[in-house]
């Protein structure tokens, strides 16, 4: 075997496949989702303008998201409604990259506070969701623009169908 074959950066490789093949939980929470915010100038309206993308994820139990692109004025920020007792806030601005970390199953609601109201809204479904009959429950209850509500509801009809 010649060095070039043995060299580190090819060792590396090989124990990052053996490790993905050997305990994909492992490998999943080494490289985060991505979740990037937009402003799309080509949409014909706000609400198609300012959006997450994706804005619906579902996650294993300590998986990662990365959030990209919380600058200017868009910033991840948690809605209480739609976040886990115990679980720590979320509040991102003026950050190329943020990673959150998801420790415990559950709804993980987020906002731009700037574009909310215009439905810039996403949801993180972690681990094994039965019901959410409580979450549609709380966004009812919420002071937030008709839009914001009418998008949480539509991500939570995804989470029902399994989407």
């Amino acid at each position: 075997m010649s060095a070039s074959q043995n060299s580190p950066s090819r060792r590396n490789v090989l124990r990052a496949t053996v490790a993905v093949l050997c305990c994909p939980a492992l490998a999943a929470r080494a490289t985060p989702s991505q979740v990037d915010q937009i402003t799309d100038l080509s949409a014909t309206a706000a609400t198609g303008m300012f959006r997450f993308e994706p804005d619906f994820i579902r996650l294993d139990v300590g998986s990662e998201i990365a959030f990209l692109n919380s600058r200017g004025d868009h910033t991840v920020h948690t809605i209480p409604e739609l976040w886990p007792d115990g679980e720590p806030r979320v509040a991102i601005a003026h950050k190329k990259e943020a990673v959150v970390h998801f420790p415990q199953a559950g709804l993980y609601g987020f906002r731009c506070r700037r574009h909310g109201q215009y439905g810039m809204v996403m949801l993180a479904a972690v681990g094994d969701l039965q019901d959410t009959a409580a979450a549609r429950s709380a966004i009812e209850k919420m002071r937030a623009k008709g839009r914001e509500r009418k998008a949480l509801a539509a991500l939570l009809d995804r989470v029902d169908n399994r989407g």
